[in-house]
């Protein structure tokens, strides 16, 4: 059973729901954490390279199979008749849940801390026994609460009214207070070691294999990639606007964030003292322990500090939205259930999910222990299953959709993608390096789990000596700004010009008609 399909209402507000999709803790939690763990530029080359090389092509057929077919992912791999394509898509409205029930543990973290800082509760504290007293409270099982409540009730309001409206707020007030704290953070005496440490590549690491695996799982993880989401967004597109450069500046803005909030923590953690925790066990919680303290030292710290974690809630109900979305339009399509009963009883089930990873919190031991279940499933989970579907939709616009998939992309765009070579990309270049890499990130979770003997090199923590602002910082600051920055505010100028163009012509038209 079929209902008519929703639509995005207008293209900033279709802009401000893909970025926000993408927007979250992936960009402010798991982001800077794994960028320390793995040398700082040295994890963001790779990443660089996977994000335009891979993710970006990812989206764009994630997006063609969600339009072209308008339906979940379940109906929209059935559709184009891919072979087990119910079984297949079925991973599209399953895989979310597993990946929803820590990441709204971790939003429920955000929102205590949001309590936490209008009230000063942690000011004079150390940051880090502050934070690991909050995993084994019982304030958690009411943060988590609230999140599963809010995201399930945003949801129960619709694609305009609700995802659309939330999303034109939330993402340009999350960007301005996260501008503002960069800018505190890389002011601090003693920043400019973070600095250094967070935009000088270490070149002998990019011969790491367990870095490019990180980094693939990173863009496909914050780009909401190989989770079903950005497929059911794909299906909301209207038919008039153009994928690929719409592709451009999600990536971009996506991105943009990203660069953002390795300036608010680096130079910060440097400054602050927090500089030899990065790249261990317990940098998993260094948004939540760096970030304080920058607020203790800024003027009206109480204010900025709940201001960022309000912000950084909109960020990360925006991406748990578009994970339970999958679900819900499931259940709209396939079972013809409301939308607000359809919130409701994915909610429900994704709240006793998320229970075991709260309950870890609770064991004795250091951050590290408390997290450990957390930590195995997010590689789990963005590692291993993200990439494989995100293999699999690639597969299916190259290969069965063919130039059926291939003119959808280009539907409408004013920016059209050459199809011989794109077709060539791909079909060939991209399944087979995301492929390489599925298999080297396979392997290096059976090496961790002591089911095979260690057979890849492993990533060793490299030197990291201060020595100033040199060249090549000075060189990948002015290029991240550029790409990232520059590039994003260029191509969401250019995306809103190319259609009020098109409404131009489309409303002269109707006039002569």
């Amino acid at each position: 059973m079929t209902t008519k399909r929703e639509t995005w209402n207008t293209h900033m507000g279709m802009i401000a729901a893909m970025i926000g999709t993408a927007i979250g803790l992936g960009n402010i939690w798991r982001f800077p954490y794994l960028c320390g763990k793995y040398g700082g530029a040295t994890f963001l080359v790779p990443y660089v390279i996977l994000l335009f090389g891979v993710a970006i092509f990812a989206m764009m057929c994630e997006w063609v199979l969600g339009r072209h077919t308008k339906r979940d992912p379940l109906g929209a791999f059935d559709k184009i008749r891919f072979p087990f394509g119910r079984d297949i898509g079925a991973w599209g409205i399953i895989g979310p849940f597993f990946l929803y029930s820590y990441y709204i543990v971790i939003t429920s973290w955000v929102i205590f801390f949001i309590f936490a800082s209008f009230e000063g509760l942690y000011f004079g504290r150390d940051t880090g026994e502050y934070f690991c007293s909050f995993l084994g409270s019982k304030s958690i099982f009411i943060t988590h609460f609230f999140s599963v409540f809010v995201t399930s009730a945003i949801l129960a309001m619709g694609v305009q009214k609700g995802i659309e409206r939330a999303c034109k707020i939330m993402i340009p007030a999350l960007f301005v207070l996260l501008i503002v704290i960069a800018v505190r953070s890389v002011t601090l005496p003693g920043a400019l070691e973070g600095v250094e440490f967070y935009m000088r590549p270490r070149w002998e690491g990019l011969f790491s294999p367990e870095t490019w695996i990180a980094a693939l799982g990173q863009v496909f993880f914050t780009l909401s990639l190989g989770m079903g989401a950005m497929l059911i967004y794909g299906s909301y597109l209207r038919d008039e606007w153009g994928i690929p450069m719409n592709a451009l500046c999600v990536t971009l803005g996506n991105t943009s964030a990203s660069i953002l909030a390795g300036f608010a923590i680096f130079p910060a953690a440097f400054a602050l003292g927090f500089g030899d925790i990065i790249g261990g066990s317990e940098s998993i919680g260094l948004t939540f322990f760096v970030l304080p303290k920058v607020f203790e030292v800024m003027p009206g710290g109480h204010l900025f500090g709940g201001l960022f974690f309000i912000l950084l809630t909109f960020g990360a109900v925006s991406s748990a939205i578009s994970i339970q979305e999958p679900a819900i339009a499931w259940l709209k399509d396939e079972a013809g259930w409301s939308r607000p009963k359809s919130s409701v009883f994915t909610g429900i089930i994704l709240w006793f999910m998320g229970i075991p990873f709260i309950l870890n919190g609770f064991v004795k031991g250091g951050l590290g222990d408390k997290l450990a279940l957390l930590s195995k499933m997010d590689v789990i989970i963005a590692q291993l299953a993200i990439p494989i579907f995100g293999i699999i939709s690639i597969i299916a616009v190259g290969y069965f959709m063919q130039d059926r998939g291939f003119d959808e992309m280009n539907k409408n765009a004013r920016v059209r993608l050459s199809k011989t070579p794109l077709k060539f990309w791909i079909r060939a270049v991209v399944p087979i390096f995301v492929g390489l890499l599925f298999i080297l990130s396979l392997l290096k979770v059976l090496e961790d789990n002591h089911v095979i003997p260690a057979v890849l090199p492993t990533f060793r923590d490299m030197q990291f000596n201060s020595i100033g602002i040199t060249p090549m910082t000075v060189f990948m600051i002015i290029f991240t700004a550029l790409l990232f920055w520059g590039g994003f505010i260029f191509a969401t100028v250019k995306v809103l010009t190319i259609e009020k163009d098109k409404k131009r012509k489309r409303d002269g038209h109707k006039h002569s008609g």
